[in-house]
């Protein structure tokens, strides 16, 4: 099920997040929590009004985060395909933000796009290694 977004919700460093769907989809009542990946794959979850959010490795501990921010009611996750980076001050797992700020630091030895990798049968040269 999609719902269509009217506009979005700029983020403190710029970042865009879809607006809360209508009050007939979804209560108020109910937090919403988005999820996705940033530039360097790691998992972000971010509360829509960004009162928490942190940097995961896996995507299990973007959504336990989000559900235990959320107790005793629970919450409504949304999965973003556009990449996500966090604007709030990270209360996940302190090792990914650790590797996030390496990343950042190596970022220019980091391709955009990594190479194709050659999958399938090659055919090969007599005589040449496999």
């Amino acid at each position: 099920m999609s719902f269509p977004f009217s506009g979005g919700t700029r983020g403190a460093r710029g970042t865009v997040f879809p607006q809360r769907p209508s009050s007939s989809a979804l209560s108020e009542s109910i937090p919403l929590f988005f999820i996705g990946r940033s530039r360097f794959g790691f998992w972000i979850a971010r509360e829509a009004r960004g009162r928490t959010g942190g940097v995961f490795l896996f995507r299990s501990s973007a959504l336990r985060f989000a559900n235990i921010n959320s107790t005793p009611a629970g919450c409504a996750t949304m999965l973003l395909n556009e990449r996500l980076e966090l604007d709030v001050e990270n209360q996940g797992n302190p090792l990914a933000a650790w590797l996030v700020r390496i990343a950042f630091r190596l970022r220019h030895l980091i391709p955009k796009y990594p190479p194709p990798l050659a999958i399938g049968r090659q055919d090969l040269e007599k005589g040449e290694w496999r």
